[in-house]
């Protein structure tokens, strides 16, 4: 009979993979309990969750999900493991990248985005992305592009008019 703790995990982990846009998995090694909760604090900035769990729980919630998944994460699943469930895979990725820059010992195993195991090169390369508040600022700014020079083209006889008037003004004087 599996006990109450173990059952509870599941349960978390199961919900957490179901509601996530991509998982990380990481090796926490050495990782101070004071800096694991920096790194849960940072995540949960990005409606993101940083759970240490077991192998076999997370292996079991995989299997529940997609056994295809399960087989292909099956090599990353030794050793101590966390996991980082991100609503987004580009904030998930700038997270756990800049902490891990900051941190030797955390290590960036391998990650699950859309159902497909991705590599620690294309987490990283995600790092680097732009945030979906930046494209959403550069998209409006392409938007605004046309309507602004539209506006400029619209004022410039009125301001050379009014250039002209001065310059005659000075002219005078």
């Amino acid at each position: 009979m599996p006990n109450q703790k173990n059952v509870h995990q599941l349960a978390q982990i199961t919900k957490a993979l179901a509601e996530s846009k991509a998982i990380i998995l990481t090796e926490y090694a050495g990782l101070t309990v004071a800096e694991q909760n920096i790194l849960r604090t940072e995540a949960e900035k990005t409606d993101s969750s940083f759970i240490v769990t077991k192998n076999n729980l997370l292996r079991l919630a995989l299997k529940e999900k997609s056994p295809e998944l399960a087989n292909a994460m099956d090599s990353f699943l030794n050793g101590p493991t966390a996991v980082l469930f991100g609503s987004d895979a580009v904030s998930a990725a700038k997270i756990l990248s800049k902490f891990a820059e900051d941190h030797e010992k955390l290590k960036i195993k391998t990650g699950v985005m859309d159902d497909k195991v991705i590599t620690v090169a294309d987490i990283s390369t995600l790092s680097q992305l732009p945030s979906y508040e930046q494209l959403l600022g550069q998209l409006m700014a392409q938007l605004q592009a046309p309507a602004q020079a539209l506006v400029r083209q619209l004022n410039a006889p009125m301001q050379r008019l009014v250039y002209g008037l001065e310059a005659l003004k000075n002219k005078l004087s």
